[in-house]
C-alpha cells in the first residue's frame, strides 16, 4: 500500500492537471458551466479538480453526465 501511495503521488507531480480539467479548459468551459451542462454539481466537479475526491471512485452515472458534456468517452476522465 505504501508504494501505492508513493506512486499516486510522484504521478500527480507530474500531471499537475487532471483530466477532467484539462478537457474541460479543451472545451472551453468554466466550471460553473460545466456543472450546468452536466447537472453535476459544482463542489462535485471542484473536488475532481482538486484531487480532493477520486473521480475513479464515483458513480459511473456522474462520470458519464461529465463525458456527454465534455464530448468524451467514459474512459477519458479516468485518472491512471
Amino acid at each position: 500500500m505504501q508504494f501505492v501511495s508513493a506512486m499516486d503521488e510522484k504521478l500527480a507531480a507530474c500531471y499537475k492537471e487532471t483530466n477532467l480539467k484539462r478537457l474541460r479548459k479543451y472545451a472551453g468551459l468554466s466550471q460553473s458551466e460545466l456543472a450546468e451542462l452536466s447537472k453535476v454539481p459544482l463542489r462535485q466537479i471542484q473536488l475532481f479538480e482538486q484531487r480532493q475526491r477520486n473521480i475513479n471512485h464515483t458513480t459511473a452515472v456522474t462520470v458519464l453526465m461529465l463525458a456527454r458534456a465534455l464530448g468524451c468517452g467514459c474512459e477519458a476522465l479516468l485518472e491512471i
